[in-house]
Parts: C-alpha cells; structure tokens; sequence
C-alpha cells in the first residue's frame, strides 16, 4: 500500500510549496510582485515540463495560468496552455488537455503565426490519438502539415509526418505510415537534428512491431535506447523500453516458440519493463505506467508467480485511477485472494500512513520558508541577467573565473582548476547537445552528488543553471552576430535545442523577451543612432 501513497506525497508538498508563493496575493500586493509571482511559477511549469516531471507541471501550471490571465500576459498564457495541454495528455487526463489545446490554439489562430497555429493543431492531433480517436486527430495534424509546407519549416514537416505515420499506424494503414515515417527520417538526418532522428527511428520501429517484423524493429530499439538513456530523454526511453518488453512477451507467446526459449524471451523482458515503469512512475505517466505494469505481470506470472500478483495489484490500482470503474472488481479480488482480514489490515496501515504524511507536511512548512528565500534570490538572479545581454561567449567565461574572485581566495589551486575545465567542458560540448549533469561530473572525476555540492559551493548555482547559462550567453552572442541566411532554428541548434520552440521558452524565461524580439530591439538600435 505503501506505492499508492507516493504519488499524493508529492502532490502535496508541492502544494504546500506553492502556497508559500502565491499566499502573498491572498494579502493584496502590488502590480510588480503579482507579476514577479506569476512569472516565477510560469517558469517552474516549463523547467518541469522540459525535465518531463508532467505531474508538478500540471499543479504549477494551472496555480500559474489564471493569474497570467489576470495580468493580461497574452503569450505567456498561450505558451502556458501548451504545456498544460500535452502535460494532462500524459497523465490520461484527454478532456482537460483537449481543452487546454483548443483554447491555445484560438489564441494561436488570432495571431496569424502559421507556425505556432500548426504547433497547436498538432497537439490537438496528437491527444484525440491517444484517447483513441485516430480519425478524428488526424485531420488536425495533416491541416499542421500543410501549414508547415506553406511556410516550408522542416523541423515541423518531419514532425508532423512523424504524427501522421503513428496516427496511421494506430488504423494499422501501414503503407500510409511507413511513407510518412520515412519522409520524417529523411529531413531529421539531412538537417542533422540527432534527437529527432532517433524519435524519428523509434516510430518507425513500432510501426515494424505492426507488421510482425520483431527482429528488425529490435535491432533499431537496440541502437536507439541507449543514446535515449545518455541523453536523459526520458518519455522517448519509456516508450521504447515499453515496446520492447511487450514485443519479447509477444515473441514468446508465438506457436513456434519452445518452452525454454519462452522462459528466455520473458526473463528479457523483465528488465526493460522495470525500466519503463519506474520512468513512467517518476514522470507522471499512469496510462504508460499502467501498460508497462500489465506487460511485467505478464513476464513475471511464471518466473515468480508473488511478484506478478504484486504488479496485478498495482496495474488494478492505476486502472482504476484512470477509469474510476474497477473498485467493485478490485475489492472482489483482495477478498477472494486475501480475506477480509488481510483488507483490515491493509486499510489499518493506510491510516498509519496517512498519520506519517501529516507530520511530513509539518515538516516541510519549516523547509518552505527556505525554499521561498531562494525563489527571491532567483528573482534577482533574473534582473542581473538582463543586464548582462552585451556579454560575449568569452566575457562570460571570463566573468565565471572573476565574479567569485574575493572566494577564490580560499580555494585551492585544485578548486580553481575544477572551475575552469567546467566552463571549458560546457562551452566546447554545448552544440552536440550532450552537455549534462552526468558527463559533466564524469569529466570532473566525481560523482554527480559531489560535482553538484562543489560547483555549488563556488559559483551559488545549480549545475542545471550553469550549463543554461552559458547556453543562453552564447545564443544571445548568435543573435547579435545573425547573417541573413541563418535561422532561429540554426541558432537553437548551436546552443544544444533540438526543438526551435523549447529554445524560444528558455530564451524568453532567461532574457524576458522571445530571440525574434530581441533580434527587433537589435535592429532599431542603428536607427535611433542615425
């Protein structure tokens, strides 16, 4: 029973947390610190979304959107509706997000930005499919499409057709998917969005799982999942570790199959499943979840007969959640396999543990004022970095080395040294996009906790931080030095972003304004000299 509390544990902290924020305006409070707080959780929700931590998006975000309404914070609003839209997709919530999409893209649609008008489409597209209404989610995204061409953005077209091949995939129109599929690999691989290729590959393999073509479809997922794994893409590696269990489970149920290699074939599956269902656990994705657990039960009914019972137990729990119609059929099970001793019991240690969240949340009101101490230092961090948009990449290594001159002092030559190989490191590697905290902490020949605690210590930032830094200092450094024939996206892949619309969130929460006003602001500078 302990599990099925895990998940309200969180939920309530970060409640508890966000009171601590936005209590304030309970108060009455000035136009400025209403708008510092809606800022400061409108960024939260996308730090959380783009870390895929969808459940604490949600609960920010929508604590978030009504007061960017109430400030009239028109594209904050509709960059908020996007990722409330794909983070409640996630969570199975289809109702809420279709909601949130539609509302984001009438916003869309009235500013006459084609791309971000097919950005939206897509996500609409994109959750009618997962709720089960292929039909009706291709018309959207196949509309995104065609906008995409009209304003012939490749980074949006492979998307799309990436959609389109798994929206026709869900209809089992295999030739249809595989023609969209293809087409999607093909411009990942000539404009070089690594990424994207393997998402890309990812869809193709399932829609190889479809037409019975397992070995080929596992040799792809053998090559992808790994780089999904170093580059901490979670959703991508749940998704293909999810597929791959299922696709041995599948193997192993066929005619053919000889009792030992079944067992093998199971045994295989065992551990991608774990896998998959601890990420879809830790992001916030019961559906996922749910489907991983099924397969692990599946897996383990033979190899060990209680573990698949406890896994039974915990796909009927998350099925209920979802579906709010299996807890006749749940309680009927723990009578029939437990008695109804063994449900006392088990209902007197949810009491038990639901005392221990009590005296957990009066904990974290003595850690909350702490954490909102730092949230003001994070404001304040934001306006010194408005005042640093005329560094250059060099200036800011350079500031690194000095800012902390009067602490270095103290450090040992070792400490000096550490700090610069860690400027070095992220600027050299920022471009390959393999920048994070993992590697960075391998360079430095410590374990993440130590690197975090000593990079901390001297510079008063997170590594996460540092690195989106330096990120930000060199794309601002791009945009000052743009030529005619390159493109936000070129600079978004410069600075490590796959995707041109994660790279225009993280400049704007950074600077306070989005690459293309910024490039404007640059642009009427000259005029008011002349």
């Amino acid at each position: 029973m302990t599990s099925t509390y895990f998940i309200p544990v969180k939920k309530l902290i970060l409640m508890l947390l966000l009171w601590w924020m936005v209590a304030p305006c309970a108060f009455g409070e000035g136009a400025d610190q209403s708008k510092k707080r809606a800022m400061r959780l409108y960024e939260a929700s996308g730090r959380y979304y783009e870390e895929q931590l969808y459940d604490s998006a949600v609960i920010v975000g929508e604590q978030a959107l009504p007061m960017l309404r109430q400030l009239g914070m028109t594209d904050e609003v509709a960059d908020e509706l996007s990722i409330l839209a794909v983070c409640t997709s996630r969570q199975s919530d289809y109702q809420k997000a279709l909601r949130y999409a539609k509302e984001c893209n009438a916003m869309d649609r009235a500013s006459g930005d084609k791309e971000m008008i097919s950005s939206s489409l897509n996500t609409i597209g994109a959750i009618y499919v997962d709720a089960k209404q292929p039909q009706e989610g291709l018309k959207y995204i196949l509309e995104a499409l065609q906008l995409a061409e009209e304003i012939n953005h490749r980074g949006r077209i492979a998307m799309y057709c990436g959609a389109a091949a798994e929206t026709e995939f869900t209809m089992n129109h295999f030739d249809a998917a595989q023609r969209y599929i293809e087409r999607a690999i093909q411009l990942e691989r000539e404009d070089g969005r690594e990424m994207k290729l393997r998402v890309r590959l990812s869809q193709k393999a399932a829609i190889l799982l479809g037409m019975k073509q397992h070995k080929e479809a596992l040799a792809i997922f053998d090559t992808i999942i790994p780089y999904f794994r170093r580059e901490g893409n979670r959703q991508s590696l749940a998704i293909s570790l999810n597929k791959v269990g299922h696709t041995l489970l599948s193997m192993s149920r066929e005619e053919s199959c000889a009792d030992a290699e079944k067992h093998r074939l199971e045994r295989q599956a065992v551990p991608y499943l774990r896998e998959a269902v601890a990420l879809c656990h830790e992001m916030g994705n019961p559906y996922n979840e749910m489907h991983a657990r099924d397969g692990l039960c599946q897996a383990l009914w033979t190899i060990s007969p209680d573990s698949a019972m406890l896994e039974l137990e915990r796909f009927d729990l998350l099925r209920d959640s979802l579906y709010n119609n299996g807890a006749a059929d749940l309680l009927a099970r723990y009578n029939a396999e437990f008695g109804n001793t063994r449900l006392t019991e088990e209902n007197t240690k949810a009491q038990r543990s639901l005392t221990i969240i009590i005296i957990i949340c009066i904990a974290v009101l003595a850690v909350a004022a702490a954490v909102v101490l730092s949230l003001r230092r994070r404001a304040a961090l934001q306006r010194r970095r408005l005042n640093e948009m005329t560094m250059t990449l060099d200036e800011l290594r350079q500031r690194y080395e000095n800012e902390h001159a009067e602490k270095q002092q103290e450090l040992s030559a070792r400490d000096k040294d550490f700090l610069t190989r860690t400027i070095n490191f992220i600027a050299e590697q920022i471009e390959t996009n393999s920048v994070n905290v993992d590697a960075l902490a391998a360079q430095m020949a410590l374990s993440t906790t130590q690197f975090r605690y000593h990079l901390k210590e001297i510079t008063g930032e997170t590594p996460q931080s540092y690195i989106t830094n330096i990120r930000m200092q060199k794309a601002r450094h791009l945009l000052d030095t743009i030529t005619p024939e390159t493109t936000i996206l070129d600079i978004a892949l410069k600075c490590g972003y796959e995707d041109q619309g994660a790279f225009g969130r993280a400049f704007k929460r950074f600077f306070g304004v989005t690459p293309s006003e910024y490039m404007a602001r640059n642009e009427e500078k000259p005029a008011e000299m002349c």
